[in-house]
């Protein structure tokens, strides 16, 4: 997808793209070199340049400097090329908003990051991502983390689903989205939302280990579901907007759920 993207230079939106597009120009190998004229001489040669540098970018792995290139709306296209090196996060907080979790999810499996054991560990955890995927983190997940961890510097690129999945035309939270798609929970675990995790946190910190556990448990489901729904978003949102562009696999939840459960029974 990231190959079909011109909006990378000054003066091209959405409209120009797709001019492009339906011009048969689906992709950067496919743009005439000068001086035939696309769209306009002015315009062609700031495609042209974007190009070139989208490309050194491209072929240095630099997902900042394409990330830079890229509007934040559009930024989901380069999932499909860092899919790999992307990584899941979801936070909770108390009744003061400080965070009491970090939870999240990349190659190296489901991670749990506690208040008062570990939690600022996350940060190295997360240091080696290219791309971070979370539902309303741009509002909410990242600017709390970086208020309570002003050291800690996000992924470079930051793809915030609840804006992606807008534009499909979805309306409503993550657990919303979830019964829409038709990703299910536990039945323990239904109908719990962010009041209840403070709830539970609450009655851990006197002690209940039960309600840590489910604490846990409701989390890491949501950073488990969110590597679904950035694959499925991606997918929609090629077909449906009708960008060129190759669907990338979804993996559904259950093949990391195991992880999760041997690591709430540890806790």
């Amino acid at each position: 997808m990231i190959r079909s993207t011109f909006q990378l230079a000054p003066g091209v939106g959405p409209y120009r793209e797709r001019q492009l597009w339906d011009e048969g120009i689906t992709g950067w190998d496919r743009l005439p070199a000068a001086p035939e004229v696309v769209l306009s001489p002015r315009l062609d040669g700031r495609i042209r340049a974007a190009v070139d540098e989208a490309r050194d970018a491209l072929g240095a792995g630099d997902a900042a400097a394409l990330g830079r290139m890229v509007p934040q709306r559009e930024r989901w296209r380069l999932f499909g090329l860092f899919a790999g090196e992307a990584g899941y996060l979801d936070i909770e907080t108390d009744l003061e908003g400080r965070p009491t979790a970090v939870g999240i999810l990349d190659g190296a499996g489901p991670r749990l990051f506690l208040r008062g054991r570990d939690l600022d560990a996350f940060q190295e955890a997360t240091a080696g991502w290219k791309l971070l995927v979370t539902f309303n983190g741009l509002s909410f997940d990242v600017p709390m983390l970086r208020r309570a961890f002003p050291g800690w510097r996000p992924p470079p690129v930051h793809v915030d689903l609840c804006h992606l999945w807008r534009r499909l035309g979805h309306r409503g939270g993550l657990k919303l989205l979830e019964h829409e798609v038709g990703i299910g929970r536990p039945d323990r675990l239904d109908g719990l939302d962010g009041r209840d995790a403070v709830r539970l946190w609450a009655a851990w910190e006197r002690g209940d280990r039960d309600a840590l556990r489910l604490f846990a448990e409701y989390n890491l489901l949501d950073v488990v579901n969110l590597r679904t729904l950035m694959a499925m978003g991606y997918n929609r949102a090629v077909e449906r907007l009708r960008m060129p562009g190759e669907p990338v696999p979804v993996s559904l939840p259950g093949d990391v759920r195991h992880d999760v459960t041997r690591l709430v029974l540890g806790l």
